[in-house]
């Protein structure tokens, strides 16, 4: 019995170390890279009037360009980040390699680099990170006469699309700029557009919000209960498309907009047109939008607060900026942000900064009855109480007279987002006012 599992063993030893030359797959490794870094490559330059491409970013909307690819590795290239984008073609060098998967790689600065680019006095992106937009690809399909991609870092669709020799010559003359142009000029202030649609009572209201390349449907429902649908977009060289499948709104799916005879039409992907109206008054009741659980619960001013709007809470913000600049060293007042944090508790949060960027908290006790906030009880976290003087006239702001109408902001400067404000009971003049967050 032992000598015959001696010789079982020895059996299967010696086959166990055949080598098996039987292929798993009709190429190696080595073919499959080949040939799909070849189909990438061919279908780039299938195109012979070039690409239409959309991308979206993490931290802002959608981006669009016109690509043109060459054998040589060259690529041609406008886009709608800005005038100059628009209308100065762009000529650039790609590369394909096989990274994980065939990869489209960008390898010299373009505009889609601009996207990229970490530094904020580029394109406006965040320190070190840019909008959060990739310059490599990898290949996932062709659909059609679409050439889809995804980027490595950031996971974000790149679609390219064939054009027409028409389509060509308006992206690279004239036209794509023009309909960039009268698009944006089209909202310039129009701060109450609105569609009607069948099955609902009420407006929707529209938003354009052309800095953060994003639009905004709200509206209050057969429930009376408020709606808000936010989707992105990119220019293309007649009118613009929505991003991905587009945007939903009460079961009704819009994909493209664009004017015809001087109106902002919206379309629908199941080819109905909305005509966008303006209303002189909201559509919608700020003290509907605003609250700690709605819409919005956020006033914020950036950064670079907008200039022109008038009002009596612009000397106490000068007056901190002020004080701020002349410490030694100086610092800069960055940003605040007004926020309902609860049903009761509201918070002041400032941010002030030299090479280090220091947060200090101001919170009160509210009440919100019928569109008035009252604030009472307020308390100042240690980075506050430590700056109690330069942070004098914010505090006084808010702790003098401190009864709030809730209302928006009115305003004809271009390309603001939605503002809105806290109206002084006591003096309608004054007013804190920020973004609708």
């Amino acid at each position: 019995m032992k000598q015959l599992l001696y010789i079982l063993a020895a059996f299967l030893l010696t086959t166990g170390c055949k080598k098996d030359d039987t292929k798993i797959f009709d190429e190696t490794p080595e073919e499959r890279m080949s040939a799909r870094i070849d189909e990438l490559n061919s279908a780039l330059n299938s195109s012979q009037y070039g690409w239409k491409a959309s991308l979206t970013t993490n931290v802002k909307g959608g981006y669009g360009f016109y690509m043109d690819f060459k054998p040589a590795q060259s690529i041609l290239m406008v886009g709608d980040l800005n005038s100059e984008t628009a209308s100065k073609a762009n000529t650039s060098t790609y590369r394909i390699k096989w990274v994980m998967n065939a990869t489209l790689i960008f390898d010299t600065y373009n505009y889609i680099s601009m996207l990229h680019d970490p530094n904020p006095g580029t394109y406006g992106g965040n320190p070190g990170a840019g909008l959060q937009s990739d310059v490599e690809f990898e290949y996932e399909r062709i659909n059609g006469d679409s050439i889809i991609l995804r980027g490595f870092k950031y996971k974000n669709e790149l679609v390219l699309v064939k054009v027409t020799p028409e389509q060509k010559d308006r992206y690279l003359g004239a036209a794509y700029k023009d309909n960039i142009e009268t698009i944006n000029n089209y909202f310039n202030g129009k701060n109450y557009s609105y569609i009607n649609m069948a099955g609902l009572n009420n407006k929707v209201q529209f938003l354009f919000d052309k800095s953060n390349k994003t639009v905004t449907f709200q509206y209050t429902d057969n429930n009376d209960e408020v709606a808000k649908v936010t989707g992105k977009y990119n220019f293309e060289d007649v009118g613009l498309i929505f991003s991905g499948k587009g945007i939903e709104v009460n079961g009704i799916t819009f994909v493209k907009a664009g004017m015809e005879n001087g109106d902002f039409i919206l379309y629908a992907a199941n080819g109905d047109k909305y005509v966008l109206h303006q209303s002189s008054v909201p559509i919608l009741l700020m003290q509907n939008l605003f609250a700690y659980n709605g819409i919005y619960k956020e006033l914020y001013i950036p950064p670079n607060p907008p200039t022109g709007i008038n009002s009596g809470f612009n000397a106490a913000y000068l007056a901190c900026a002020t004080a701020f600049g002349q410490m030694k060293p100086p610092r800069s007042l960055v940003d605040l942000r007004f926020v309902l944090a609860s049903s009761n508790t509201a918070t002041l949060i400032t941010r002030n900064a030299n090479t280090t960027t220091f947060t200090a908290i101001a919170t009160y006790t509210y009440t919100y009855v019928n569109g008035i906030i009252t604030l009472t009880n307020p308390s100042y976290d240690g980075n506050w109480a430590q700056r109690s003087i330069e942070y004098k006239a914010l505090q006084n702001y808010f702790a003098t007279d401190a009864v709030f109408k809730v209302d928006y902001v009115e305003t004809n400067i271009p390309n603001l987002p939605l503002l809105g404000g806290l109206y002084k009971v006591s003096d309608n003049s004054s007013f804190f006012y920020g973004v609708l967050r």
